[in-house]
C-alpha cells in the first residue's frame, strides 16, 4: 500500500505539470499572435509567440507528426516507470518533469502539427548572438520542465570512481 501510494505523487505531479502548461499554451495561443513581444522580467524574459514545427532552430521541421510521436512515446514510457515506482524522490521529479513536457509537446504537434512557443529571453539572445550570430530560439515552458528535469538527473546520478582509482587520485 505505501509503495502504490508513493508512486501516485509523481503522477499527479506530471498531471498538473501538464494540465499547467496546456492551459498556458492555449492562453499563449488566444492572446500573444501578432503582439510584440512584452516584457516579463526585463533584460531577462520576454511573452511572444511562435509555432515551430520542429524542435529547437527549426531542426527537423519536416517530422513533425515522427516528433510528435516520439514525444508520446517518451512520456508515457517515463508514466509508465513512474507507476512502478521505486524511483528516490529527486528522480522522481526529474521523471516527472521531463514526461509533463514530453507530452505537452507531444499534444501539441499531435493536435496542432506544430509547438507552440511562447517564452523568448534577450538574455540568451544577445549571448547567441555572440556565439553565432542568431537569436535564441522561442520557446516554452514544456522545453523548462524537460531541460531542468534533464539536469535534474545528472545532478542526481550516482558518483562512482574509475576502477582501480584510489581515494587519493580523485
Amino acid at each position: 500500500m505505501l509503495r502504490a501510494s508513493r508512486s501516485i505523487w509523481p503522477l499527479i505531479l506530471t498531471g498538473a505539470l501538464l494540465t499547467a502548461e496546456l492551459l498556458i499554451k492555449s492562453w499563449a495561443t488566444q492572446n500573444l499572435p501578432g503582439q510584440a513581444p512584452q516584457t516579463v522580467v526585463p533584460g531577462l524574459l520576454s511573452l511572444t509567440y511562435t509555432l515551430n514545427q520542429g524542435m529547437a532552430w527549426g531542426l527537423l521541421d519536416q517530422l513533425t507528426l515522427p516528433l510528435a510521436l516520439l514525444r508520446l512515446l517518451v512520456g508515457i514510457a517515463l508514466m509508465v516507470s513512474l507507476a512502478r515506482g521505486g524511483h528516490p524522490l529527486p528522480r522522481s521529479l526529474a521523471l516527472s518533469f521531463i514526461a509533463a513536457g514530453a507530452l505537452s509537446n507531444a499534444t501539441d504537434g499531435l493536435t496542432q502539427g506544430a509547438v507552440v512557443d511562447y517564452l523568448s529571453s534577450p538574455f540568451l539572445d544577445t549571448l547567441h548572438r555572440v556565439l553565432n550570430g542568431q537569436n535564441f530560439p522561442i520557446f516554452n515552458g514544456a522545453d523548462v520542465l524537460v531541460l531542468a528535469g534533464i539536469v535534474l538527473l545528472f545532478l542526481t546520478l550516482p558518483r562512482t570512481r574509475p576502477r582501480g582509482a584510489s581515494q587519493e587520485t580523485l
